[in-house]
């Protein structure tokens, strides 16, 4: 077996997420006021009001370093809110450098801090309340720079965003630096304003001047905001021995690097390498990217430079043709590079049903506020009110402040006018992250936000609460939600979205609307021209056809461009050519036939796979050169028709089932057999490659193990299939293809991990997965097997100690004990905790009806011909289309 790499979704991360309000009003921090006795900070018309949302956290996690305020230990929050809203300073000055003025976005707005994390992290329970605190207190904008989103429909945080959009609340939310794989997007619900991160033209370099004995001298050009060192010093590889660290993870002992600069390789955790090596007594370091990634510039405790992976090569080859190399490098100071580039971490999409992220802002080198007070070493020196850092949590808060002008210019405008403005006149002069490639709306959504544009669209997008919410039960129509975006996940052949465009200016304004996209495929717009008076709107039909495209994944857009004027809006889309859940196949044989005197006989096969009867309509169209001469099964209408109307039967899945049974033995600890435990630590999965074991009628040859005590069919591929929230089965939510021993919300962080052997009697085998992991927040341990029999017929059993069995988890946490199949159509749980070991079995499903014809085809005209059968039904959005040539000599 093949231990795949570690997949995270890592618990939220220690972030405060800030509201904005753009009328100042008396301060309200709750029952915690700010005095000079316990803080620093005076209230004022811009700090309007500021609580700790720390229930959960403190239970779980006594020893905040303020448990009870809104005040940061982090810098993370206080960063986000001045980026967002902070006030002029004249002189900023992040490790005693002074760097000059800066204000953030919306520099007269009013700012309400939220405290819902900790140094551990964040529970949802403390993000909702928070966020339903923000909503009675009148904000009008949230910025949330913390993880989650995938299950927005089912998602307490998630939910606490719909409630604050239909209240009138713009939620600005962090894509997640989980790039540039995709479908690593976070907060994916069409009600938040979902923000990736790109360039901007400003950054801090430093000049590294490298000095050797065999080759003389070399320069390189890194990212900086610290102290120089004028050198020059010895450089040393911390991979080198006696450290024998070469990501400086430890702190290195005192005196090992006295008066060196020590050269750490990229990994988390930058700022505390640079701590750790100061340990040594480094005088400075270089950080290097040994892969593509940014160069950050973060507060370090000693002089530092960060090289980018290019400059890396160059680095490590001088030092190996070089032993005794001596280096020197300048103070960061200001530079200019090029802006516009997504950033190599910023999570892309697609998001499910929905184009994310919405939008891109700026997330690299920011300079912003700090906190004076870090909780640790890994925030840096304490004592700085300034830190240039990098994120899609940086990137988010500058749209948050844009929302809040733009709220001030309009204040009668709703949340999703907001999000409309700033993504139909979004900048699309942005690049991939080689900074040539144009990026797709996967990457940035709409574009770089425009604030010298957004202010005015004339025309803006809005949708209902009502809608949204009713979209959860109605997955087929969320392509018709009137967003400034299109997303068909599902695009069959032809797919139809509807939007309407509302004028919100004073004056009648005429549009012509096109539409663009690749090659052997169209967009097109009905009406392609339209006026509209002031505070009226228009309807349009965005239709697109891609019948001869292979499937995969496109885009294109829609262009609104004003008639008379200067406005020029864009609809980003996407769209992946896919049949449906009833496919089309049709097959012509022979594919060359002779004029006249030839035929083809074309079959047509209609499946319903679907769990739903289905009635479905099937029409085939010969062009010119071709003529039907019969037609088997369907109505023959004319020399080119063949039509056929049908109610499908839907299919029977495969149904699992759980019930008390043993086994091919009872417990048996896997570390007797020498078996090694794998760390796993908190929100966690491990993918393995094993022999092929039989589940639900399907056959499988790798599995998922998360840390939260139940394993996934087919492993791990999402983040939304790592949760710590265990569901009733069969859901069809994330994640599916489920084999739960014991699901709850589980840690595996302080305790043993999993252990996972191959066991036989001789005769048989079986996959033996042992999870030994704590309840979340505990050292409470909890031990229970998973038996996977890989002898090509269904064996899956659960086991457990009967001298230490895993009882109930503790209250509120839920517990799930059960198994369902891979698309969480089926499934079955016990009630309560396992008291004996428990058997899954499966009793087979059903395919779906089937609807099937033929044609007699002859050619009448030399060249290619077509046959293009289109089908539809209730069950796919859009019209399924199937083409097929024949050639006529």
């Amino acid at each position: 077996m093949a231990g795949a790499p570690v997949l995270r979704r890592p618990r939220r991360p220690a972030r405060a997420p800030a509201t904005l309000d753009g009328a100042p009003r008396e301060c309200d921090f709750g029952d915690n006021p700010l005095t000079p006795e316990n803080d620093p900070f005076t209230c004022n018309n811009k700090l309007v009001g500021g609580r700790a949302f720390l229930d959960t956290y403190n239970a779980v996690f006594p020893g905040e370093v303020y448990p009870d305020t809104a005040r940061d230990s982090n810098g993370h929050g206080t960063h986000t809110a001045t980026t967002s809203a902070g006030g002029h300073v004249t002189d900023t000055n992040p490790l005693g450098i002074n760097r000059g003025p800066i204000h953030g976005i919306a520099p007269a707005a009013g700012v309400s801090v939220y405290k819902v994390c900790g140094a551990e992290g964040c529970f949802p329970s403390d993000s909702a309340a928070a966020v339903a605190r923000a909503v009675l207190d009148g904000v009008r904008v949230i910025n949330f720079s913390i993880s989650g989103g995938s299950d927005f429909y089912s998602d307490p945080v998630e939910l606490a965003f719909l409630d604050a959009y239909a209240a009138g609340v713009l939620v600005s939310a962090s894509a997640g630096n989980s790039g540039p794989g995709a479908g690593t997007t976070d907060h994916r619900g069409p009600w938040t304003t979902t923000v990736a991160a790109s360039t901007q033209t400003r950054t801090f370099q430093s000049t590294l001047t490298l000095q050797g004995p065999s080759t003389g001298t070399l320069t390189l050009k890194g990212a900086s905001i610290t102290p120089g060192l004028s050198g020059p010093l010895p450089v040393v590889l911390a991979s080198a021995p006696p450290y024998s660290n070469p990501q400086c993870t430890a702190p290195a002992p005192a005196g090992l690097f006295t008066g060196k600069i020590v050269a750490c390789a990229i990994s988390p955790g930058r700022v505390l390498k640079s701590y750790n090596v100061s340990q040594g007594g480094a005088a400075g370091m270089i950080l290097y990217n040994n892969s593509p990634f940014e160069i950050m510039t973060d507060n370090h405790w000693i002089p530092s430079v960060h090289l980018d992976d290019a400059e890396t090569q160059q680095f490590l080859g001088f030092l190996a043709l070089n032993p005794g190399t001596t280096a020197s490098f300048t103070q960061g100071t200001k530079a200019t590079w090029q802006g516009d580039a997504i950033t190599e971490f910023s999570s892309r999409g697609p998001g499910g049903d929905f184009l994310k992220p919405d939008v891109t802002a700026p997330g690299l080198h920011i300079l912003a506020g700090h906190t004076p007070t870090p909780e640790s070493p890994g925030e840096g020196p304490p004592g700085n009110l300034y830190q240039v850092i990098a994120g899609t949590s940086m990137s988010a808060p500058h749209v948050a402040g844009a929302a809040a002008l733009l709220f001030a210019l309009h204040p009668d405008w709703t949340p999703g006018q907001v999000k409309s403005a700033l993504q139909t006149t979004a900048s699309q002069k942005v690049t991939k992250q080689d900074r040539v490639t144009p990026a797709d709306p996967f990457d940035t959504g709409g574009g770089r936000i425009d604030l010298t544009k957004a202010g005015d669209p004339g025309l803006t997008l809005d949708e209902t609460a009502a809608n949204f919410t009713a979209s959860a039960s109605d997955p087929l129509n969320r392509i018709d939600l009137n967003l400034p975006s299109i997303n068909a996940p599902t695009m069959p052949g032809v797919i139809t979205a509807k939007r309407t465009v509302t004028n919100v200016t004073d004056k009648t304004l005429s549009f012509l609307a096109t539409g663009k996209t690749v090659k052997g495929a169209n967009i097109t717009v009905i009406p392609p021209a339209f006026s509209v008076k002031p505070g009226k709107s228009v309807k349009l039909s965005i239709v697109i056809t891609a019948p001869d495209l292979a499937d995969g994944q496109y885009f294109g857009q829609v262009d609104l461009k004003q008639v008379g004027g200067s406005r020029k809006l864009h609809l980003p889309v996407a769209f992946y050519r896919q049949e449906g859940a009833v496919p089309v196949d049709q097959t012509c044989a022979p594919a060359s036939i002779p004029r006249n005197t030839g035929e083809s006989t074309c079959t047509v096969t209609v499946e319903n796979t679907t769990l739903n009867d289905t009635e479905v309509t099937a029409v085939s169209t010969l062009d010119a050169r071709l003529r039907l001469n019969s037609v088997t099964g369907a109505t023959k209408v004319g020399t080119q028709v063949a039509t056929t109307k049908a109610t499908l039967a839907g299919r029977e899945p495969d149904r699992p089932a759980i019930a008390p049974g043993t086994g091919p033995s009872g417990y048996l600890p896997l570390d007797i057999f020498g078996t090694p435990a794998l760390p796993m630590g908190d929100e966690e999965a491990r993918n393995f490659t094993v022999p092929a074991f039989v589940f639900a009628g399907k056959t499988y040859n790798r599995i998922g193990v998360t840390s939260n005590g139940y394993a996934v069919v087919g492993g791990v591929t999402d983040g939304a299939q790592i949760s710590f929230t265990p569901q009733t089965l069969p859901d069809p939510a994330l994640p599916n293809g489920v084999l739960a021993p014991y699901w709850t919300d589980l840690d595996g962080t302080g305790a043993p991990g999993i252990l996972v052997e191959q066991l036989s009697d001789g005769v048989d085998d079986w996959i033996v997965i042992e999870w030994r992991v704590n309840v979340y927040g505990t050292s409470n341990l909890k031990v229970f097997q998973q038996w996977i029999g890989i002898n090509g017929t269904e064996d899956i059993t659960y086991v457990y100690d009967p001298a230490n069995l895993p009882g109930e988890p503790p209250a509120g946490y839920g517990l799930t004990v059960g198994a369902e199949n891979d698309e969480g159509s089926a499934g079955a749980q016990i009630t309560g905790p396992p008291t004996e070991d428990l058997r899954v079995t499966s009793t087979p499903g059903a395919p779906g009806g089937k609807l099937t014809y033929s044609m007699k085809v002859r050619g009448v005209s030399p060249g290619t011909g077509t046959i293009t059968t289109g089908t539809s039904t209730p069950e796919v959005r859009g019209l399924t289309v199937e083409v097929d040539k024949i050639t006529v000599q």
